[in-house]
C-alpha cells in the first residue's frame, strides 16, 4: 500500500502538467494557398481584349480597311533605320536559350511553381499563337483590300515571342529584379511592335493580340501561384477593364488616324503604348503578393 501510494503521488503531478500544457498555437505560414483573384481577373480581360481586337479589327469591314491603310503606308524596304535593325534579331535561338534556362533558374530557387509558370507563359503562348493564326482564326475578305495581304497574321509571332521571354523571364526572378527587367524589357517589346507596324509586317491588331494573349497566359500563371491575401475590389476591377480599355483605345485612335492621314504614325504609337502598359499592368501583378510568412 504504501509503495502504490508513493507511485501515486510520483506520477500524479506529471501526467497532470501535462494534461494542462497549452497546445501549440498553428503556424500561420502553413495556410494553404488560394487562387489569385485579381491575376484571374487580369487574365479574364486579356481574353476580352482579345476578343475585341479580333473582332472589330478583323471581322469588320471598317477594320479592315483601317489596317490595310495602316499595312500599305508601311516601309518594307527600310534598313537603315531604328526598326530596320529587327531584320537582323534571330528569335529561335533566343527562345531556345531561354527555355532551357528559365526552368533551371526556377528549380535551383526551389520554386517549382514558377519554372511550370514560365513554360507555360514561353511556350503555352507560342504554341497558342501559331495554333490560333493558322487553324482556327480566319481573315475573311470585307470589302476592297486596296491591294494589301489577305492572309491572316494575327497575332503576330514576333511580338508573342518578344514579350512570352520578357514575362517568363520576369516570373523566375527574385521579387526585387522584377522592375529592373520590366523596364528595358518594356522598351524592348514596345520596339519590336512598333518596328513591324513601320515594316509593314504586321497590323496593329496583331501586335495587340500577341499581347494580350502573352499577358493573359501569364495572369494565369500568377493567378494559380496561390495567395494568402483576400482580394480587393479595386484592384480586381482595375485589371479586368484596363486591358479591354487599351484595344478599345487601339481602335477608336487608328480609326481617326485614318480620317487624318497619319494612320502609320497612330498605329506606331499604339503598338508602343501598349506594350507598355500591358507589361506594366502584367508586372504589378507579379508584385502584388510578396507570399510573406506571417509570424504568430
Amino acid at each position: 500500500m504504501q509503495v502504490s501510494l508513493v507511485l501515486e503521488n510520483s506520477i500524479g503531478p506529471a501526467s497532470a502538467s501535462m494534461d494542462a500544457a497549452p497546445a501549440r498555437p498553428a503556424r500561420h505560414g502553413r495556410r494553404s494557398r488560394r487562387i489569385a483573384t485579381t491575376p484571374l481577373a487580369g487574365a479574364f480581360g486579356c481574353v476580352l481584349a482579345f476578343a475585341y481586337t479580333y473582332w472589330f479589327f478583323v471581322l469588320t469591314e471598317s477594320g479592315q480597311r483601317v489596317e490595310n491603310s495602316t499595312l500599305l503606308a508601311g516601309r518594307p524596304s527600310t534598313t537603315d533605320s531604328v526598326a530596320g535593325l529587327l531584320r537582323d534579331v534571330d528569335f529561335v535561338p533566343l527562345l531556345g536559350v531561354t527555355a532551357v534556362v528559365l526552368p533551371l533558374l526556377a528549380l535551383a530557387r526551389r520554386r517549382y511553381a514558377l519554372a511550370g509558370g514560365a513554360l507555360v507563359t514561353l511556350l503555352g503562348s507560342l504554341a497558342a499563337a501559331q495554333f490560333l493564326k493558322l487553324a482556327v482564326l480566319p481573315r475573311p475578305r470585307l470589302g476592297d483590300s486596296e491591294g494589301a495581304p489577305g492572309h491572316n497574321s494575327f497575332p503576330s509571332g514576333h511580338v508573342t515571342a518578344a514579350i512570352a521571354v520578357l514575362l517568363a523571364t520576369m516570373l523566375v526572378l527574385p521579387r526585387r529584379y522584377r522592375v529592373w527587367a520590366a523596364v528595358p524589357g518594356a522598351v524592348g517589346v514596345a520596339w519590336v511592335a512598333a518596328s513591324t507596324v513601320v515594316l509593314g509586317w504586321h497590323r496593329l491588331s496583331d501586335t495587340l493580340g500577341a499581347v494580350f494573349l502573352v499577358s493573359a497566359l501569364c495572369c494565369l500563371a500568377i493567378a494559380f501561384r496561390g495567395t494568402r491575401r483576400p482580394s480587393s475590389f479595386l484592384p480586381t476591377a482595375t485589371v479586368l477593364v484596363a486591358p479591354v480599355l487599351v484595344a478599345g483605345a487601339g481602335y477608336l485612335a487608328t480609326t481617326a488616324g485614318a480620317e487624318g492621314g497619319g494612320v502609320l504614325v497612330v498605329a506606331v504609337v499604339m503598338a508602343v503604348l501598349s506594350s507598355v502598359v500591358m507589361v506594366g499592368l502584367v508586372t504589378w501583378l507579379m508584385l502584388g503578393d510578396r507570399h510573406r510568412v506571417q509570424r504568430p
